[in-house]
């Protein structure tokens, strides 16, 4: 009987003694490392990624926690397939936008992509992957979400442990805590003395404005926003380490999901979508003339290029995208989709996406004849680019209709990420002040608008310079004015290659 009970109590004890060490998380010193490496790395992501992007600093950043996530996973035992090394490959060549360009939005979206791609990696690499996801939605809610946030408080957990295991971090601890005590008690006093002496007031106000000026209240902000930017760079990279514990995706599991989204009849289905086809088949007809004039160079009656183009552009862009939105809904909730897709819902697809297709290659033809008139901005180019990409993408959806193991993913996956690594290397700004000014040398363009290419990144006006339309003295002159209107320089300082080389000409 007793030793039921001391047997009793036995299994008790060690079962709370495991609860315990489930609440606590096991480390490493390499965790330790990667910790702080991460609170530092967090702090200049925030500073120089989320405030300023500057360049080569950013790349060096961004370089740095690549390296340290594939040298972490590897003291884990990971192996490293040849698609995840690719990933590296392809993370590292993004890493170099920033230098190249003095884009702002062009660096904007690569430090977005760079996210998603870099948690997608971490991720491939716990899972090792040697492809794409079949499934890839579901495995970037788990890279991005579930799996960071599911540690997102280990770090301080392993941080508050280290430190309290370790005789410098007690007496650390006992120094903040000092001088959390003192702070108000100086504050007391040297008010006091100010008010006493005008000597000591000056050399104290004199002190505090050096110490809180020049952006102070700016590095604190960029310091509390670091701290759950840690916190969730280290979930993400302790979690796909320690994956025993996650729930992994399921292909199986991801089939079910998708299969039980299917809740309408096609008939439903043939019913909503056929007045939409019947509509695009009489705009067709009804606007012919308007839609063919883009193919034959002409305008219609009662327009000009400006508002032929525009208006096309609008259009096009509000009815592609419903245009997406009624594909994918007809493939996601048609109760008889995938493989028991029926030659029907086929095409109603090919049908929507045709009809898109049509309509951009007139958008196109439109713009292509605005641009050869009054040049390029960056919103043509910008529009023109994604309208590509977006036909490509409706291409795939046609060809997926007749091939039902067609990777759709992976096919989109490869499609953007060649098309926004034309985006972000061909410099599109430095592509605009190029295209221009050979248009206006040879007469096609009226006028070359040289304020609009000042305003514009020194990609342009470096293009420019080489070009001999702006001159030194021009740029220094409007650089000057916007440091003037800013009030500091310190924002127009962009570290990237077209601003080095700049910097160097006109010197």
């Amino acid at each position: 009987m007793e030793n039921n009970m001391l047997s009793g109590f036995n299994e008790s004890n060690a079962f709370a003694a495991q609860h315990d060490e489930g609440e606590k998380p096991e480390y490493t010193r390499s965790e330790v490392i990667l910790s702080v490496f991460v609170m530092i790395a967090s702090f200049c992501f925030i500073r120089y990624v989320l405030f300023h992007l500057m360049g080569f600093i950013t790349t060096g950043l961004f370089i740095a926690i690549i390296s340290a996530a594939i040298i972490y996973m590897k003291k884990k035992k990971y192996e490293f397939s040849g698609f995840n090394k690719l990933l590296a490959a392809v993370l590292y060549i993004f890493s170099m936008v920033f230098s190249i360009t003095a884009n702002n939005l062009v660096k904007n979206l690569d430090a977005v992509f760079l996210i998603g791609v870099g948690a997608y990696f971490v991720y491939s690499v716990g899972a090792s992957n040697n492809k794409i996801d079949r499934f890839l939605p579901y495995a970037m809610f788990k890279a991005l979400l579930e799996y960071p946030f599911s540690h997102f408080g280990t770090q301080g957990k392993i941080t508050s442990d280290a430190i309290s295991s370790s005789k410098k971090g007690s007496e650390a601890r006992y120094i903040l805590l000092g001088l959390i005590i003192t702070v108000p008690l100086t504050a007391i006093v040297a008010a006091l003395l100010m008010a006493a002496d005008d000597g000591l007031e000056r050399m104290l106000s004199g002190i505090a404005d050096h110490i809180f000026g020049n952006g102070f209240w700016d590095i604190v902000l960029q310091l509390i926003l670091a701290i759950p930017c840690s916190m969730y760079l280290f979930g993400l990279l302790y979690a796909n380490a320690h994956r025993n514990e996650l729930n992994k995706l399921n292909e199986q599991a991801c089939t079910q999901k998708i299969y039980n989204m299917r809740f309408l009849s096609n008939l439903v289905v043939y019913t909503a979508v056929t007045p939409i086809c019947i509509l695009y088949v009489l705009f067709f007809i009804s606007q012919a003339s308007y839609f063919l004039s883009a193919f034959t160079n002409s305008l219609p009656e009662g327009f000009t290029y400006a508002d032929y183009a525009r208006r096309g552009f609008f259009e096009l862009c509000a009815v592609a995208v419903i245009n997406l939105i009624v594909t994918c809904f007809v493939s996601l909730f048609s109760k008889k989709a995938g493989k028991e897709k029926p030659l029907a819902l086929k095409v109603y697809s090919v049908m929507i996406s045709v009809f898109t297709l049509i309509l951009i290659a007139t958008a196109m033809s439109k713009m292509v004849m605005y641009i050869s008139r009054y040049g390029l901005t960056a919103l043509r180019l910008y529009t023109s680019w994604f309208m590509v990409l977006l036909a490509i993408v409706f291409v795939l959806i046609i060809v997926k209709q007749f091939r039902f193991d067609m990777k759709l993913s992976r096919d989109i996956s490869v499609v953007f990420l060649f098309m926004f690594g034309l985006l972000c290397f061909c410099r599109p700004e430095a592509v605009i002040a190029k295209y221009n000014i050979e248009m206006y040398k040879s007469g096609s363009l009226e006028e070359l608008d040289t304020d609009t290419l000042l305003r514009m990144s020194d990609d342009a006006v470096l293009t420019a310079y080489d070009e001999g339309v702006l001159t030194a003295e021009e740029i220094k002159e409007y650089k000057l004015d916007r440091i003037y209107l800013v009030g500091y320089g310190d924002t127009l300082k962009k570290y990237n290659l077209s601003s080095v080389i700049l910097e160097m000409k006109m010197n």
